[in-house]
């Protein structure tokens, strides 16, 4: 995983015209192999423009099974490794590709293995299993519909999340063919590069990463990533592949300054800090999840005792639906599961209340102004008109 992850990373800043250009495989080149206490290393140094995708290497006792070890780069070079049971006479070649799907390039082959020795290997035993291309295969569909890239769809905090506590960043990724590498490229703004980490697969066409608390603070920059079976791949910023995403994150000193301000000026402060990716899209006839992270806005505050979604669907229905504790959503954080709504719109806020309702927060800021998704099978709809109306089920307490 970690050697899609740096590959991934270092392709994502080539133009993509150097995309278009880039027809070549991955380049093999200073091999070495050696064997010691039943165990055999086998490095080489592997390059491609656009970024390698796999490394591996076949081997087998001499005339023996194949097997097949993936090879794992260096963090600070292009040096790929791997390392498995064996001696002087096991038989080895590498295979790698890129992520354009150029290859794979070759060292060796299963007919002219090397040996972990140092010297040509004898072959014969089994072979690697090899797809033979049929001419039906050669032959171009006239009416085959050409490969589209993945789809991310994804919305920025519209709040400032708490400083120094795991933020969860969601998104959803949509692809004709599976999605064979997602990542989310992270940095302090001001910074020089990126870090990238993997994106962990939810459910659906759903994905997240989080950013540890470590790093959760100031302001940081990203952007998600997404590279599919067909090869092609999606880099998504803030409405293009050159702007970030950013998320500015809020210090405690800044929440007691915040609520020492609004105090002295004889306004009742918000109880709560709410943190929350608005839906953008979801599917027809499915349920899907709502995810929030709810912390007192000061530190000497409590978490609610009460917190829910306030919702319509197509019926236009004012329903509440609780939110239960989420273990994965660290520190505050919240879930619920919504019903299955037909093709249209949904629209909904997210609130949070003390044990009396008496103290009550709405995470758009007032109990008028509603999140708003498409509920559509594909990408591409009109989003909602705003709704601008008072839920019959909204708490007194809410701010107007």
């Amino acid at each position: 995983m970690r050697t899609l992850v740096f590959a991934a990373a270092a392709a994502l800043f080539v133009s993509p015209a150097a995309f278009a250009d880039d027809t070549k495989p991955p380049q093999i080149s200073d091999v070495k192999a050696s064997s010691k206490s039943g165990k055999v290393l086998v490095e080489a140094r592997i390059t491609d423009e656009t970024g390698v995708l796999s490394a591996i290497v076949h081997h087998r006792s001499s005339g023996g099974r194949v097997e097949d070890t993936p090879m794992v780069k260096n963090d600070y070079d292009d040096v790929f490794k791997a390392s498995f049971p064996g001696g002087g006479d096991t038989e080895y070649w590498i295979e790698s590709s890129d992520l354009l799907g150029n290859g794979p390039s070759t060292y060796g082959s299963a007919s002219k293995p090397m040996a972990a020795g140092g010297k040509p290997g004898k072959g014969g035993g089994e072979r690697v299993a090899t797809r033979e291309t049929t001419k039906k295969e050669e032959t171009a569909q006239p009416n085959a519909k050409a490969p589209e890239p993945p789809v991310i769809e994804h919305r920025k905090p519209s709040t400032q999340p708490p400083e120094g506590r795991d933020f969860t960043v969601r998104m959803k990724i949509k692809s004709e063919s599976p999605v064979a590498v997602a990542i989310l490229q992270t940095k302090l703004s001001g910074a020089a590069g990126y870090s990238s980490m993997p994106l962990t697969h939810t459910e659906g066409d759903s994905y997240e990463a989080v950013i540890p608390s470590p790093q959760a603070k100031g302001t940081v920059e990203y952007f998600i990533a997404a590279k599919n079976a067909a090869g092609l791949m999606t880099r998504q910023g803030d409405g293009d592949a050159k702007t970030p995403y950013t998320v500015t994150f809020k210090p405690s000193a800044m929440q007691a300054a915040a609520s020492t301000a609004v105090a002295s000026s004889g306004q009742a402060a918000g109880p709560y800090q709410f943190s929350h990716l608005p839906l953008y899209r979801v599917q027809p006839g499915k349920p899907f999840v709502v995810r929030a992270q709810i912390v007192p806005s000061s530190d000497s505050g409590d978490l609610p005792e009460h917190v829910a979604v306030l919702w319509r669907g197509n019926d236009a229905q004012d329903q509440m639906t609780e939110m239960d504790l989420d273990p994965t959503g660290g520190y505050g954080g919240y879930k619920t599961q919504l019903p299955p709504q037909d093709e249209g719109a949904v629209f909904y806020q997210i609130i949070a209340c003390d044990g009396p309702a008496k103290n009550c927060g709405d995470d758009t800021g007032s109990k008028r102004r509603w999140h708003s998704a498409m509920v559509a099978s594909q990408p591409g709809a009109a989003q909602p008109m705003p709704l601008d109306a008072v839920s019959s089920k909204a708490p007194p307490a809410l701010p107007e």
